[in-house]
């Protein structure tokens, strides 16, 4: 008489089972992580556009309260107007401003030629497109500038340039988000970083104050 066996093993079937099922976790995980990693991606990006916006603005900023002398003519030194109509006090009028429309980013330029063009900035190795555009310039009676609102969007240079077909006209233009969406291409064409404010000479902000209330 013979005892039965205590452990058998798994049979060929089983393990085929076992296999599919590790497969099918493995599968259902590779989406979720993928998605995790591109997000990450898309935060570290957003964040070197938001560095690199800050530095345009300051390097205006720091023109201007160090009492440069600008002038309304002084176009080397002063962003591009945008079509937009706005004023010291409405700065986030500039919202509605076209994105670049033009060719892809220039390099090597400062400021661009005009408020739908972008200038090449790179960070980390990574390319980037700047729009810098401003209102409405408040001066005194010898044209020298007093102060001015203005807005910087910074693009991935592989969004641009942007099809005027992609954007409404006459609605903001808001930042992307952080979490990757489906929202198409629309979606991906939209600036990584947003930063409006306004640009106003130390000795004169007293008295441009009242046009800010």
């Amino acid at each position: 008489m013979t005892c039965p066996t205590a452990h058998r093993g798994l049979t060929l079937v089983e393990c085929v089972i076992a296999i599919l099922v590790v497969n099918l976790a493995l599968a259902m995980l590779a989406a979720p992580l993928a998605l995790i990693a591109a997000t990450r991606l898309r935060n570290d990006r957003i964040n070197q556009a938001t560095e690199i916006a800050r530095g345009e603005v300051d390097r205006l900023r720091v023109m201007m309260e160090q009492g440069i002398n600008i002038h309304s003519s002084s176009t080397s030194l002063l962003p591009p107007a945008s079509s937009v109509g706005a004023t010291l006090g409405n700065a986030a009028a500039l919202s509605t401003q076209l994105p670049p429309t033009g060719a892809t980013p220039i390099l090597d330029c400062i400021l661009p030629p005009n408020a739908t063009t972008a200038c090449e900035r790179q960070l980390n190795n990574t390319r980037f497109g700047v729009q810098i555009y401003r209102g409405s310039l408040v001066t005194n009676s010898s044209g020298l500038v007093l102060g001015y609102p203005v807005q910087v969007r910074v693009y991935s240079a592989e969004s641009l340039p942007v099809p005027i077909d992609a954007v409404s006209i006459g609605q903001p233009i808001e930042p992307a988000t952080a979490m990757i969406t489906s929202g198409g291409p629309e979606s991906e064409r939209r600036p990584l970083a947003v930063l409006t404010t306004e640009i106003v000479r130390a000795d004169a902000a007293e008295a441009l104050s009242y046009l800010r209330r």
